[in-house]
């Protein structure tokens, strides 16, 4: 045993040393292999909308921020993928809708849920309304292309949908 560990080369106790050694907090994107292809994907076909936050949590979460224009609106979207199997797709439609609105858009958002199967609206308590899109993906099915149709498919959705909606947003009770 004491024989192995002196072959070691200077080059390998270089680069030992030199290495952080990870915690469970920190492990390191490079086992996210999802994310890495979807970087990949991005650059490959010179698609530069895109930043990228590495989240240090037991999922190894990259996020992809961008954003969507409809109607004239720029609207926050980030792609969340970590090392589960479920991809998100999340666009924030608007903040601050009132506390006393809040029932009523409720169920305006239960009904567009139930009318449009791959997307799920949803309010938060602090007035912020959120498009999710969740494809499921295990690291053999990933498929960076669908992400793209899917959010070629939330922008023709918000051109349908987002006047109404904000109609809703707006109305006084």
């Amino acid at each position: 045993m004491a024989k192995e560990k002196e072959d070691v080369t200077t080059e390998e106790k270089k680069d030992t040393a030199t290495k952080k050694p990870r915690t469970r907090k920190d492990p390191g994107v490079e086992s996210n292999t999802k994310a890495l292809d979807f970087q990949s994907f991005l650059v490959d076909n010179n698609i530069n909308v895109f930043s990228t936050e590495t989240l240090e949590d037991d999922y190894q979460t990259v996020i992809f921020r961008s954003r969507i224009e409809t109607k004239g609106q720029i609207l926050p979207t980030a792609v969340l993928i970590d090392t589960s199997i479920f991809t998100i797709i999340r666009t924030q439609i608007v903040t601050g809708v009132a506390e006393g609105k809040r029932e009523r858009i409720v169920k305006y958002l239960n009904n567009l849920n139930a009318q449009y199967k791959i997307f799920k609206y949803y309010l938060r308590d602090d007035g912020s309304i959120y498009l999710d899109i969740c494809l499921p993906f295990v690291e053999e099915t990933f498929d960076s292309k669908m992400i793209q149709l899917m959010l070629s498919v939330l922008v023709q959705h918000l051109e349908a949908t987002y006047d109404d909606l904000m109609a809703e947003v707006w109305r006084k009770d």
